[in-house]
């Protein structure tokens, strides 16, 4: 008997110590897979660290001004850079005053929604969220929101584009999508897109 539970309890912990690796792998694995050309965004959320020194280690949202704030450093700016441009950047600010050679460590743990408002003459009115990575376009996005609310009445040849840029001040454009071809417009985070109906 003594025996027999014995076995039972051996087989109890290596089930239990086979899940915790399971599930130690799967949060592993829920990291955001980055590109290095991936131009860092306001609002996305970085993990930091330099290899080897544990006092570095940190996540960080990066600032609407496209700032972020990391220890002994301070404040710096990431705006418009790549993951790899920041990298590098940051390199160069920890090797100049307090690191020999650092191995620095950044990575995307998330990412800022960005999305296109699509209205009208489609089947799913609304807002579009942006593939993290990917290009959003115009016909993209109309093909998200569910497609053309109805052929016939759809005025395709007149889609408005409206952009709004970081003052306020907006512009809009008239766009004919049944001739857009390979030269399809690339979308903006925060664009309106207004599909009219036809005018007999």
């Amino acid at each position: 008997m003594k025996i027999l539970t014995a076995i039972l309890v051996f087989l109890s912990l290596s089930v239990s110590s086979t899940w915790a690796q399971v599930g130690s792998g799967m949060d592993q694995n829920t990291k955001v897979k980055t590109s290095e050309n991936y131009k860092i965004s306001a609002l996305d959320v970085l993990q930091f660290r330099i290899i080897g020194e544990l006092e570095t280690d940190c996540e960080v949202r990066v600032a609407y001004d496209g700032s972020i704030t990391l220890p002994y450093i301070g404040t710096v700016s990431v705006k418009d850079k790549t993951v790899a441009e920041a990298r590098q950047f940051l390199y160069e600010q920890y090797a100049s005053d307090y690191y020999v050679d650092p191995q620095i460590d950044l990575v995307i743990v998330a990412y800022k929604q960005k999305r296109v408002n699509v209205q009208g003459m489609v089947n799913r009115q609304g807002f579009v969220i942006f593939p993290p990575e990917e290009k959003m376009t115009l016909l993209g996005a109309i093909a998200l929101a569910g497609g053309w609310g109805d052929n016939r009445l759809a005025q395709r040849s007149a889609v408005r584009l409206t952009r709004t840029d970081e003052n306020g001040n907006s512009k809009t454009f008239v766009i004919d999508a049944d001739n857009i071809g390979q030269d399809d417009w690339q979308l903006e985070d925060g664009d309106l897109i207004y599909v009219p109906e036809r005018k007999w």
